[in-house]
């Protein structure tokens, strides 16, 4: 398609509020899908490290 101005890009032949609503949403979704990804790797590791700790704390109170 071609559009002679920047208002018909935008407009997308009436339909813009559509196309540009769907773009919006798709960021939405994605940018809340890595924010999600991000937080549970990062309670997976606090949680891979306590448990270390917690491992370790217990081998050398067993020994002891």
């Amino acid at each position: 398609m071609q559009w002679h101005s920047w208002a018909e890009f935008w407009a997308m032949g009436g339909y813009g509020f559509y196309v540009w609503g769907s773009f919006g949403a798709t960021a939405l979704v994605i940018m809340a899908e890595i924010w999600q990804v991000r937080a549970q790797r990062r309670a997976l590791l606090r949680n891979l490290l306590n448990e270390t700790n917690s491992q370790d704390d217990v081998h050398s109170s067993s020994s002891s």
